[in-house]
């Protein structure tokens, strides 16, 4: 028996839930490491950990802002296109990529400020 919940996730395909995936683990790592960093009480900035939450997850931020950016106007377009169901099922689509983006860009809006201040 499939609940609404997995139906909608399943209906939004393989690539899009990858995506979203990657977009939560990005705002993920820094967290994971700031409650790291608080709970050994020491610098790790000796391991090869310090760099997934430091280098790779801010410089992969703005990509996948674009990725996500790119898939949102492809399902606008989509949903232009169809009617019905499937126009329903695009403009939801739509919605829960423009919530993860603004959910993104409020995340790391205080690290891009502070880079450029």
């Amino acid at each position: 028996m499939t609940t609404p919940f997995k139906s909608r996730l399943a209906s939004l395909g393989t690539l899009r839930l990858g995506l979203i995936a990657i977009a939560m683990v990005n705002m993920l790592l820094p967290v994971i490491d700031s409650i790291l960093r608080r709970l050994t009480a020491s610098d790790m900035s000796d391991s090869i950990w310090y760099i997934f939450p430091t280098l790779i997850a801010p410089a992969m931020a703005p990509l996948l802002l674009v990725v996500m950016f790119f898939d949102y106007v492809m399902s606008r377009i989509q949903a232009a296109d169809a009617q019905g169901e499937v126009r329903d099922h695009f403009i939801a689509v739509s919605r829960i990529e423009l919530m993860i983006m603004a959910i993104m860009i409020l995340f790391w809006l205080p690290f891009f400020i502070l880079l450029f201040k």
